[in-house]
């Protein structure tokens, strides 16, 4: 993973003061510099909350600063304290609140180069020191980060590539959500939920034309793989799902798709949230909640479409022996 540039800067924002001190260098890159972006960049990927597009044709700040940034017309350190700058602007004005350190880095990989801006947060901790005494800490905490933007600099400068940029949020980002996806002058231009839903309707329609048992199988394991990319933080090759289940279906989803539903797409982001539903039932009201995995349905659980109930022919254990505990009562 060579970085060719990282820096950090602080921002505090609370309803009375704005406090910013921004980085007079860029830090080393060592090895705990490539920890950081490491433990980032996981973060990034295992998160539900990603949404995938490009720039607004509007020009905004962050657009402008990173196109002089990218035509050398401002060095890297400048681009980032300007970011800063801009960004303690946006905060005061919109009223809205944040506490933590900014990560800016650049790398080059071998899929071209890419930026990352994330917020990053603390926790406080406990320590040993050399001589065993008790010492407070606080120490970078990547379960909580923030908001967190991956751009990917060699897309960008495609002016046919219309997906470059991912932004995500993190722990308590709710409030700032809006106001961090104009301040990046986010657009979507992908609806991963869209695209999984339509997915999803071709394997259905696929496992149908199976033995029932093989059918669910393959529903199953097509659905455990779109979840292993989304972990991974990578899009679903539909060639590569088919000639992973091929035995599952001794046949082939591929040639399914050639035939019957040319107009799916080759490869697509997978949604989490649209996934989850393939795996469990679930719905709540006001007394009752429900949840079950969809292997039971016509086993354990059965759905009378007709009279709209469900009959569950084995009950948990727990929940069995609630019930006998108070129809004895």
């Amino acid at each position: 993973m060579p970085m060719t540039n990282l820096i950090v800067h602080q921002l505090t924002r609370t309803d009375t003061k704005t406090d910013l001190h921004l980085q007079d260098a860029e830090l080393s890159l060592d090895d705990h510099a490539i920890t950081l972006l490491a433990e980032v960049k996981s973060s990034f990927a295992a998160r539900a909350s990603k949404r995938y597009g490009g720039f607004s044709e509007e020009a905004g700040h962050f657009k402008a600063l990173t196109g002089q940034w990218q035509q050398n017309s401002i060095p890297f350190k400048s681009f980032t304290h300007q970011i800063m700058e801009r960004l303690a602007v946006t905060l005061e004005q919109g009223g809205l609140e944040s506490t933590g350190h900014w990560l800016f880095a650049e790398e080059e990989i071998e899929a071209g180069r890419q930026f990352w801006f994330f917020q990053l947060r603390h926790k406080d901790g406990l320590a040993l020191t050399h001589d065993l005494q008790l010492s407070e800490s606080r120490i970078l905490d990547y379960s909580r980060l923030g908001f967190g933007l991956c751009l990917d600099l060699t897309a960008l400068a495609d002016p046919n590539e219309k997906q470059y940029l991912t932004v995500s949020f993190g722990f308590g980002d709710k409030a700032l959500q809006d106001g961090l996806v104009d301040f990046v002058d986010f657009v979507a231009t992908v609806d991963t939920s869209a695209d999984t839903e339509a997915f999803m309707a071709v394997v259905d329609a696929f496992s149908t034309q199976l033995p029932p048992e093989k059918g669910q199988n393959y529903r199953k394991k097509a659905v455990e793989f779109c979840m292993e990319q989304d972990k991974l933080g990578e899009p679903v090759s539909v060639r590569t799902l088919s000639e992973e289940l091929q035995t599952e279906a001794d046949a082939s989803i591929s040639q399914y798709i050639e035939e019957a539903k040319p107009d799916v797409k080759e490869a697509f982001i997978p949604d989490r949230k649209s996934l989850k539903k393939y795996i469990r039932y679930s719905g709540r009201s006001k007394d009752v909640s429900i949840s079950f995995s969809n292997d039971t349905l016509g086993r354990d659980i059965q759905f009378d479409e007709q009279n709209e109930r469900l009959i569950i022919n084995e009950i948990p254990s727990s929940l069995l022996k609630q019930l006998k505990s108070g129809s004895d009562g």
